[in-house]
């Protein structure tokens, strides 16, 4: 098993080797109790590596990591704060899950995306599937961030170098379809 340690900390490293050790029952990990919301770090390393896929089915595996950035549309950032209606945006989540599973030959999906406070290059958004072809998984990768964008409830506001808080107009919330 491919194990991906972008921290550095030997902690990390060891909950993977625990964590690979259980990866056995994807259902656990991959399964419809799975969270896509969470208040926690995003644990890029973990998430990449539950997508190993020992039977071979995959031969693509893309990884989109949304950071915060230190600049938005009010300003300097220092921080973002995000906010959602948790619920509303599990299930809009899963449901874009389902459709990009129904247009692409997706083996393995994991999708989380962070709120509250989140400090500049930290993770706020991670998409990771597997595939059998690269085209698949560019293309579903590509389409599961723009469904994301346009019809999950997620706010943010830019905490602002000036010690602003601005809220970011963002898109016009769409039924899923």
């Amino acid at each position: 098993m491919t194990s991906f340690n972008l921290s550095g900390k030997s902690k990390v490293k060891k909950n993977l080797v625990k964590h690979s050790q259980a990866d056995d029952d994807d259902n656990r990990i991959l399964g419809s109790n799975n969270k896509r919301i969470t208040t926690s770090e995003i644990n890029t390393c973990e998430i990449m590596n539950s997508l190993n896929d020992k039977k071979g089915q995959s031969g693509a595996t893309v990884v989109f990591v949304g950071s915060v950035r230190n600049h938005g549309k009010n300003g300097l950032v220092k921080e973002m704060f995000y906010e959602s209606y948790v619920k509303m945006t599990e299930e809009r989540i899963k449901n874009i899950e389902g459709r990009a599973k129904e247009r692409w030959n997706i083996k393995k999906i994991r999708i989380v995306h962070r709120i509250g406070r989140i400090k500049l290059g930290s993770p706020s958004i991670i998409i990771a599937l597997s595939t059998p072809h690269s085209k698949d998984a560019f293309e579903a990768c590509e389409f599961i961030l723009a469904a994301i964008k346009q019809e999950v409830p997620i706010w943010k506001k830019e905490l602002l170098q000036n010690n602003k808080e601005e809220w970011v107009d963002g898109n016009l919330i769409r039924e899923g379809g």
